[in-house]
């Protein structure tokens, strides 16, 4: 039996869309949430290197990781995503993917030898790009709710019409108020109705012996949702040498943060005839965007206490991020009257602030000589001291938020990375690892990643590494809509996946 983790599809923002909707507790763990790419060797290597170093990719896993390079180095490293969406809704089955090309990393350390035998015999000064946060992904979700006056038949236009009885009819198409977009628009394009002194959404007919709305006809419903955009590091990074055993490192990080969605939902009619309306379709399609920047602080350690024994420990501030949100939507309908309506919204937009929680992590790793190394990487990170503050870093507006993201929505999370390499010849070497992510929110499954890789020495100075990453299945359940007056939404479930192929080279001088 499936574990039945209910949620909103993860900031499904169909019902949500009001001034200042995007803002919610969501929108925190998503931004705040790192999932490290980096180089193609990081990659293959389950990104275990906070006791490794010696990577431009490692920097935005331990700062200290340039202090092992002996000499400057600048690396590229250029992507593809093969995005996957499966999802099982009302008996039906949906797939979706999509390809997408990205170049999530790149980094220069120049390396400054101090002459000295002891203590600081060198440092490195440098900076890097990468993408510590992806927001691809891809669902298309349809089914058909069978018609019937149980609790178990409803619709989007049920939950949208008694949305509408919380608020003051006088605010009924007005924008500015706080009624959720997706309500008003089903009430300017008539699809929400007031008939004999009750409300009623078109997909609904009334009983007045049973004195209740119900689902008149089968629907045929359907959710298409896209996500693109990411996080991307900026890191300006210095890094030292002590007695070539001691690595310290230390790192500026700013963050530049965009997420697009893209949502279309619609209900369709099997026959038109079976509703008093004469409901033929509709669709509701939405946007937001999301953009803005961050800033934080991040240092780590690199000590060999012995030839082959390396470890590692790093710790970073919390990260402040200052964000817009513009959001928009479009209500399309068609009755078996002829009649057809389209409206649009305004465009909304709100700045505000998300200050993502402190993190830390330890590292070990053992080396085998010539042969290779074996890696281990614990992080630790509390998702419940997310806080949310409007622009002004004020708290009062986002006070429930706040509280509920607290005590019931986020939690601390455990991140395991794992990796090895082994080099079969002096020019190739061939990689694996394994990363397991909790999920800070209460109710989602873990994000778990197997990866392997080849690394290949092309000349003195140049490497070649490649790597693939594959998600493993992660699924959670969702519902396109709320309860409502005793009707349940029914529950689907949904797993995304994105693989990986990356290549990275490197250039030593």
């Amino acid at each position: 039996m499936k574990a039945i983790k209910k949620t909103a599809l993860t900031v499904l923002l169909l019902s949500l869309s009001w001034v200042g909707f995007a803002q919610d507790t969501d929108q925190a763990y998503n931004i705040a949430e790192n999932m490290y790419i980096g180089s193609a060797r990081t990659l293959a290597m389950g990104n275990a290197f906070t006791a490794v170093g010696g990577d431009l990719g490692a920097l935005s896993l331990n700062p200290a990781s340039s202090g092992v390079l002996r000499m400057s180095e600048f690396e590229i490293s250029p992507s593809l995503i093969f995005g996957v969406g499966k999802a099982e809704y009302l008996d039906s089955y949906n797939e979706d993917s999509f390809s997408k090309f990205s170049l999530p990393s790149f980094a220069y350390s120049q390396h400054i030898n101090t002459g000295r035998l002891s203590g600081l015999v060198g440092f490195n000064f440098g900076f890097s790009l990468n993408r510590v946060k992806s927001f691809n992904s891809i669902v298309n979700v349809t089914g058909t709710m069978k018609a019937g006056r149980g609790n178990n038949s409803s619709s989007w236009l049920g939950d949208k019409t008694m949305t509408l009885l919380n608020y003051d009819s006088a605010d009924y198409g007005d924008y500015n108020s706080d009624i959720p977009w997706s309500s008003q628009l089903s009430w300017d394009t008539w699809l929400i109705e007031e008939v004999d002194g009750l409300l009623l959404g078109a997909t609904e007919n009334y009983d007045y012996d049973a004195n209740r709305a119900y689902l008149a006809g089968d629907i045929y419903q359907g959710i298409y949702r896209k996500t693109t955009g990411g996080i991307d590091e900026f890191t300006v990074n210095w890094a030292g040498n002590w007695n070539d055993n001691l690595y310290v490192g230390v790192n500026l990080n700013i963050y530049d943060v965009e997420m697009n969605v893209s949502d279309s939902f619609s209900e369709q009619a099997l026959n038109s005839l079976d509703f008093d309306s004469g409901i033929m379709n509709y669709t509701y399609d939405y946007w937001q965007k999301t953009v803005g920047t961050g800033i934080g602080l991040k240092a780590g350690i690199i000590f060999l206490p012995t030839e082959h024994l390396r470890l590692g420990a790093t710790i970073s501030t919390p990260t402040k991020y200052i964000l817009t949100d513009y959001w928009g939507a479009t209500m399309r309908n068609s009755f078996d009257n002829g009649n057809k309506n389209e409206m649009s919204t305004p465009t909304g937009n709100y700045d505000y602030q998300i200050v993502a929680p402190m993190r830390y992590s330890l590292g070990l790793a053992y080396t085998l000589g010539t042969f290779g190394l074996v890696s281990v990487d614990y992080e630790g990170v509390n998702y419940s001291n997310t806080k949310m503050r409007d622009y002004y870093g004020g708290t009062a507006s986002f006070g429930p938020d706040n509280t509920y993201i607290k005590s019931n929505f986020l939690r601390n999370a455990n991140i395991l990375r794992v990796g090895a390499e082994f080099n079969l010849t002096p020019a190739m070497a061939v990689r694996g690892g394994y990363a397991y992510y909790d999920d800070g929110r209460k109710a989602y499954d873990a994000n778990q990643f197997v990866s392997c890789g080849l690394g290949f020495r092309l000349s003195k100075g140049a490497n070649l590494d490649l790597a693939w990453q594959s998600q493993l299945k992660n699924e959670n359940g969702f519902t396109l809509y709320d309860d409502y007056d005793g009707f349940k939404a029914p529950l689907g479930y949904v797993s995304n996946a994105n693989n990986k192929l990356m290549a990275t080279l490197r250039f030593k001088f």
